[in-house]
C-alpha cells in the first residue's frame, strides 16, 4: 500500500522549502516504480512554478529514448539551462529514469551539478541511489518514497523533541551533551531526527531550520569520511 501521507509530507516539505527559499538546486527522488514520485513533483511544480510539467517553456523533461539517454541529450540540456527563462524566473530539468545515462551521460551531466546556473531546478527520478555514479547522486538532496510509512517505526523522538523544544543554542547544547550518546549511535539518530526536522519546518516556517535540515540531508547522501558527532552538533547549534 502506498504511504499517501508521507508523500505529503515530501511535498509540503518541498513547498515550505520554496517559500523559505532554501530549496536545494538538485534533488533525487528515490523508490519503486509507480511509488508516487512524479506525482509528487508534478504536484509540487504546479505550484513552485504554477503549470503543468509537460505544457511550460521552463520545465524540460528528459527520458530515455530507445533505453538510453545519450550524452548529446545531456549536453543539450545544459546549453537550455542555461538560457533565461522564457515565462517564470527559473528553470526546471527533469530526468526521467535517470539511470539509463550511460557513463559519458553522467559525466556530462555532473558538470550541470558542479556548475549550476541561478535559479535553475533539477530533479533526478531512480529507483535505488547506486543506479547513478556516486558523484552525481553526492551532489544531489535525496528523498525516498517507501511503500510504508518509515516515520512511525523510528526510534523514539524524545532527544531531538527536546532539543527543538530549548530556547537556545547552548540549552540545546546541554541537552545534547547530557545525553551523552554513543559515537557509534550519532548517524542513526541523526537519520532518524530529519522527519522531526521537516515536521517542525512545516508547522514553524523556520528558514535556520530549512537551511540546517537541508546541511544535514547532504551531509547523510555523502557518508564517506563524516564526523557525525560534530555534524550533530552544527545542527544542534544552527536549528
Amino acid at each position: 500500500m502506498l504511504d499517501k501521507q508521507a508523500h505529503q509530507n515530501i511535498l509540503s516539505y518541498l513547498n515550505t522549502c520554496a517559500k523559505n527559499q532554501t530549496l536545494s538546486h538538485a534533488y533525487a527522488f528515490i523508490g519503486a516504480n509507480n511509488i508516487g514520485k512524479m506525482s509528487t513533483l508534478e504536484n509540487f511544480l504546479s505550484e513552485f512554478i504554477s503549470s503543468d510539467i509537460n505544457n511550460h517553456p521552463d520545465i524540460k523533461l528528459i527520458f530515455p529514448e530507445k533505453t538510453i539517454i545519450s550524452i548529446d541529450t545531456i549536453r543539450s540540456a545544459r546549453s537550455w539551462l542555461s538560457m533565461t527563462p522564457i515565462s517564470s524566473d527559473k528553470k526546471v530539468l527533469i530526468i526521467d529514469r535517470a539511470h539509463a545515462m550511460n557513463t559519458e551521460a553522467q559525466n556530462a551531466f555532473l558538470k550541470i551539478l558542479e556548475e549550476p546556473a541561478e535559479n535553475t531546478y533539477i530533479f533526478l527520478i531512480i529507483n535505488h541511489k547506486d543506479q547513478v555514479l556516486p558523484t552525481v547522486y553526492s551532489r544531489t538532496v535525496p528523498i525516498y518514497f517507501s511503500l510504508k510509512r518509515e516515520e512511525s517505526v523510528n526510534a523514539d523522538s524524545s532527544l531531538i523533541d527536546e532539543i527543538m523544544g530549548a530556547r537556545d543554542a547552548q540549552t540545546r547544547m546541554r541537552i545534547w551533551t547530557q545525553a551523552k550518546m554513543d559515537k557509534d549511535k550519532i548517524h542513526e539518530w541523526l537519520r532518524q531526527s530529519v522527519p522531526v526536522l521537516r515536521k517542525d519546518i512545516i508547522t514553524n516556517r523556520s528558514k535556520k531550520t530549512a537551511q540546517a535540515t537541508r546541511d544535514l540531508l547532504e551531509r547523510l547522501s555523502n557518508p564517506k569520511s563524516q564526523n557525525w558527532q560534530l555534524t550533530a552538533e552544527n545542527l544542534i547549534i544552527s536549528i
